[in-house]
Order: structure tokens, then C-alpha cells, then sequence
């Protein structure tokens, strides 16, 4: 199947950096599906590859990019085919920024009419958030949490996420018109 994408294809700006590039996108193997791309997430990975200080990057050319929102259209053989014609979010390990994605059926969660962007965030950010809230440093409502980047998108879903849990949260940023954002979202204090 031919498909475009947005190649990494050298470090630099944005507009020097990516080529839009026609590529043959592969059969569907196994459990995965084939998304038909209606918007795709930029995250702070995205921007440390095009960077070059992305380890985990794959070699340029490349394609980048961990989430998309869009609708399956063709399942692998052991896919589950009550997928194709859903509009779904998914995760994809790299890849993302095409018009046609390959990830597991197990990486896409069915949804509604909701927007694209607000879709996005729930994926990698509020996924990361939820993770470093949850797991990695359980928040409990005794704790005060200072949150770095607090007005990012991580950082912003970290707020709600201790503010939830009872925290008293010290929400970090890098100007002064972002202190409304994060007291808005409940940071207790601003720095």
C-alpha cells in the first residue's frame, strides 16, 4: 500500500529537519492493524530526536512519533477485526508521523467524536504522568509534590493527578504568564 510520511531525515528546525517522503507501508502481520492517520502527537521525544539527542531514536531516515488518532482499516490475520472501520486512539513505538500506521491491535482504544488533541494528550503525556504517579513514586495526600514543567503537558496532568489524590502540589514553570495556567489546574504554590 503506498502511504506518505514525515522523514527525519537530519537535526535542525522542524522545516529543515523533516521531508515528506512516499514509502510502500508493509502487510499487516500477526495481531496488527493499519490506521488510517487523522492527526498525530508531538511529544518532547519527537523534538530530542529531531534534536539528535534522542538515544532510542531510530537511524535517519526516520519516521517519529508515538500516538495518532484515526481509523482502522485493515487487521493482520490474528487481529481482532471488530477494529476496521473504528476511529481509534493508538500508540505506535515510532512511526507515527504518517498518513498510514502499523502498530498492534492491543495499542488502540476505540472512541468517540472527541477532538483529536484532547485524545493526544491522553496517550503518551497523561500515560507518563500516570505512570510516574501510580508507580514510580506513588502520590499519597500527606505528600507535597514539586512538579517541574509543571504548565507542559506531563507536568499539567500531574497536577490534577496529585491534586486528586490530596497532595499539596508546588507546581514549577519557566515564565510568568504560565503561573494562572497551573493554579487554574489546582497548584497550590508557584515557582
Amino acid at each position: 500500500m503506498e502511504s506518505q510520511a514525515f522523514f527525519l531525515c537530519k537535526t535542525g528546525s522542524a522545516s529543515e529537519a523533516f521531508e515528506l517522503r512516499d514509502f510502500n507501508l508493509d502487510e499487516p502481520l500477526n495481531d496488527q492493524v493499519v490506521i488510517e492517520s487523522e492527526a498525530f502527537g508531538l511529544n518532547y521525544a519527537d523534538v530530542m530526536a529531531r534534536r539528535g539527542l534522542y538515544r532510542e531514536a531510530p537511524p535517519f531516515p526516520c519516521v517519529v512519533g508515538y500516538e495518532l488518532v484515526g481509523k482502522v482499516i485493515k487487521c493482520g490475520p490474528d487481529a481482532d477485526h471488530s477494529l476496521i472501520g473504528k476511529r481509534v486512539v493508538a500508540f505506535c513505538r515510532f512511526g507515527g508521523y504518517a498518513k498510514h500506521v502499523i502498530t498492534n491491535d492491543y495499542a488502540t482504544v476505540p472512541v468517540g467524536d472527541e477532538e483529536a488533541s484532547e485524545l493526544l494528550a491522553l496517550c503518551t503525556q497523561a500515560v507518563t504522568a500516570y505512570y510516574m504517579s501510580e508507580y514510580l513514586t506513588p502520590i499519597h495526600a500527606s505528600d507535597t509534590v514539586l512538579i517541574h514543567a509543571a504548565a507542559g503537558g506531563v507536568g499539567s496532568i500531574l497536577i490534577q493527578l496529585a491534586k486528586l489524590k490530596g497532595a499539596q502540589v508546588i507546581a514549577k514553570v519557566g515564565r510568568t504568564e504560565k503561573e494562572a495556567f497551573v493554579k487554574e489546574l489546582g497548584a497550590d504554590f508557584v515557582v
